[in-house]
């Protein structure tokens, strides 16, 4: 099933500055297709109307609390406990924060690879923040094609038709508290697929949705990660 056409972007207004987003992306490639994410983030908020920046590795993180909006997306990307807090304190104060899939798979401490469910601090508030955390791939197989529901209630998915992707799965602990608008049926019941929550003043929106090439060619991905970050933006600053 496909859905329902993105609009085009439109030009700022008269007075109006461009929404800006930081999209960073840190870890390592090998399990996650960093690079083609990468591009189809940025192209994706570019064609949204945000005025955008894209980084490799995590000391953008320091300026996050200047943009309107951050996408991130790691894979086993460590950064220091100090960037966790700047980038929960910016959310707070109003910037909007897009999680993107395996952001909340949390590394392990050092030296420590059996002690995955024991997340130190920094972890810990990161997975605070984003409002879940990763849990195993579930039963075998870790991967399937299946039909993504959304919820027409929610401003984010209202209007977007139920569509169909091949991906790999993710059983997630979420925090009180979150909304979940789209998921996934499984025979053990439904499976949180984008969620979002308020934190602060900002709101935080979490796709669990962008492993691989495959799902980054779909228009349906590429619409909510639009919507997401339209949604997750702090009010447009008139004047500026």
């Amino acid at each position: 099933m496909q859905t329902t056409q993105p609009r085009p972007a439109s030009a700022p207004r008269a007075g109006v500055t461009a929404p800006t987003a930081l999209a960073v992306f840190s870890g390592d490639d090998v399990y996650e297709d960093l690079f083609t994410a990468a591009s189809a983030v940025r192209s994706a908020l570019t064609e949204e109307g945000f005025a955008t920046r894209t980084a490799l590795g995590t000391a953008r993180l320091d300026d996050a609390s200047e943009a309107d909006v951050v996408v991130l997306y790691t894979a086993l990307g460590r950064f220091t406990g100090a960037q966790r807090r700047r980038l929960a304190r910016a959310v707070r104060g109003g910037c909007g924060l897009v999680a993107l899939h395996s952001t909340t798979v949390l590394a392990p401490p050092r030296d420590q690879p059996d002690q995955r469910d024991q997340p130190d601090e920094a972890d810990r508030l990161l997975a605070g923040l984003i409002g879940s955390r990763y849990l195993s791939h579930g039963p075998s197989p870790h991967e399937s094609r299946f039909e993504v529901h959304l919820d027409p209630r929610h401003e984010l998915t209202a209007g977007i038709a139920p569509f169909e992707v091949t991906h790999e799965h993710y059983r997630l602990a979420t925090a009180p508290g979150v909304r979940v608008v789209a998921w996934r049926e499984t025979p053990t019941g439904p499976e949180p697929l984008v969620h979002v929550r308020p934190y602060g003043n900002g709101r935080v929106c979490y796709l669990q949705l962008g492993h691989d090439m495959r799902i980054w060619g779909e228009p349906a991905l590429r619409h909510l990660l639009r919507r997401a970050a339209r949604w997750a933006c702090r009010p447009a600053r008139e004047g500026d």
